[in-house]
């Protein structure tokens, strides 16, 4: 991984029970924000046309991909909480979704890989068999 569990839960402050776990449950704490991290990852790389791994990785990347980890993280906690964000006397509205935000994105943007002006490699076949006269 790109980053580690710690970094996540230390950076947002994650306690399991923010996402109604038991107390002292760590061990599923940590197996979820796992899962997390392995997401964010395989989603920076579909954005960047990049197949980065645990050595090939910039530490921008590594810091983007800790704040996308946190943006699932607090969609987390704020479902959990409560779905529902009332923003008036007559208007409610669910929890926003989007944890790509175009921060994120801007911050990628440097990083992503344009295959249109990466050169094609061209298989060329020859055909050979003997001369024939007519």
């Amino acid at each position: 991984m790109w980053i580690s569990v710690d970094d996540v839960i230390n950076f947002h402050g994650l306690k399991p029970k923010h996402l109604n776990l038991d107390k002292d449950d760590t061990t599923t704490l940590e197996e979820i924000v796992s899962g997390w991290i392995e997401q964010s990852q395989d989603l920076i790389n579909m954005y960047t046309n990049r197949n980065y791994t645990d050595t090939t990785v910039r530490p921008a990347v590594q810091n983007i991909c800790l704040r996308l980890t946190s943006n699932m993280v607090r969609l987390a906690v704020q479902n959990r909480d409560s779905p529902i964000i009332k923003v008036n006397d007559w208007t409610i509205q669910s929890v926003p979704s989007d944890i790509f935000t175009d921060d994120l994105k801007q911050d990628l943007k440097p990083f992503i890989k344009d295959s249109s002006t990466e050169p094609n490699s061209i298989g060329v076949y020859a055909i050979t068999g003997e001369d024939v006269l007519l």
